[in-house]
């Protein structure tokens, strides 16, 4: 089954708590009844209400050092492609711009059909605008913009 790629332009970026827990239902893995997903899946956590949240920074009560997962399938080399190609050394600033370099699920299901989930700590640097995107001010992460 084809896949069609939702791009980050097209996700609404959270500004309230609810749009926040919201988008943490779309575009991570959760757990629940796929009607009323309930729970971040958080690795060595296991489960955490996700209206227990009121930012991504909550988990770090819960862990020293979080890890979620999140829908997108994206890959290292690209990272590197991109930085090299925007003389970029220590940062990957606009690699989630172009859609061409990730896939973005919306459905857990699609997900794990066609990724093996992974696992990243929420202060992952290379994701941090994704974080920013999907999670708004409630990620942790202020942009430049």
């Amino acid at each position: 089954m084809e896949h069609e790629n939702l791009s980050l332009n097209d996700v609404k970026t959270p500004k309230t708590v609810v749009e926040f827990r919201e988008n943490l239902r779309k575009y991570y893995m959760c757990l629940g009844n796929p009607k009323k997903v309930d729970e971040l899946y958080v690795q060595q956590v296991n489960n955490v209400k996700i209206d227990d949240l009121n930012s991504l920074n909550d988990l770090y009560g819960l862990h020293p050092e979080p890890q979620i997962s999140p829908l997108v399938d994206w890959d290292k080399k690209d990272v590197r492609k991109h930085m090299d190609k925007t003389n970029q050394i220590m940062s990957s600033h606009g690699f989630w711009d172009d859609e061409k370099n990730y896939t973005l699920y919306e459905s857990q299901m699609d997900f794990t059909e066609h990724v093996n989930p992974s696992w990243v700590k929420i202060d992952n640097q290379i994701l941090r605008e994704f974080f920013i995107k999907t999670l708004g001010d409630f990620s942790g992460y202020i942009t430049d913009k």
